[in-house]
């Protein structure tokens, strides 16, 4: 694969410069546009016919279009980065239309409540076998007990889980706006 000179990625990098791009973006394009250029010199055009390919591709009105979709969907504000976490960053109005963004922030949560479940479960198990294996079945004994706190953690997680799923965001009508 052909490599660009630093000269010829300043040329680049000068047009992306006039049509008014914030560094963000100008560097994104920046990298974009390299690649496409060093594809066209790989299969054998000379450099000069490369970036006009690639700018034609990429005329100022394709860029400006990008200018504003940027702006528009994917910029943050300077309090709206501050705050944001890099779920925030990384699945801003991209996933969130399909729900994975609400997915995603309750991991932690029902990764929790699946394992309380999972002991309350076992502790459960565990009861159960040594109470049948005793043939004597009392609540008040010390494995009647463990029967009942798993019964209790088994509870407690599904209604955390359930009141947790209430809790969802609703998602945001992108047609809307």
């Amino acid at each position: 694969m052909e490599k660009l000179t630093p000269q010829q990625i300043d040329r680049i990098h000068n047009y992306l410069l006039q049509s008014g791009l914030s560094n963000e973006l100008l560097n994104e394009l920046l990298d974009h546009l390299v690649c496409e250029v060093e594809h066209y010199l790989w299969i054998g055009l000379p450099f000069e016919s490369a970036l006009e390919k690639t700018l034609m591709d990429a005329n100022a009105d394709s860029v400006q279009k990008l200018r504003k979709l940027y702006q528009q969907e994917l910029a943050f504000s300077d309090a709206q980065l501050a705050e944001a976490s890099l779920d925030d960053i990384l699945f801003q109005f991209r996933n969130k239309s399909y729900g994975a963004y609400s997915l995603r922030q309750s991991y932690q949560k029902t990764l929790a409540y699946a394992l309380s479940g999972a002991l309350g479960l076992g502790l459960m198990m565990i009861a159960l076998l040594h109470l049948i294996s005793q043939k004597n079945w009392t609540y008040w004994s010390p494995w009647g007990m463990v029967w009942i706190i798993g019964v209790g953690i088994v509870a407690g997680a599904v209604v955390m889980y359930f009141l947790q799923q209430e809790r969802w965001e609703p998602v945001p009508n992108r047609d809307a706006r």
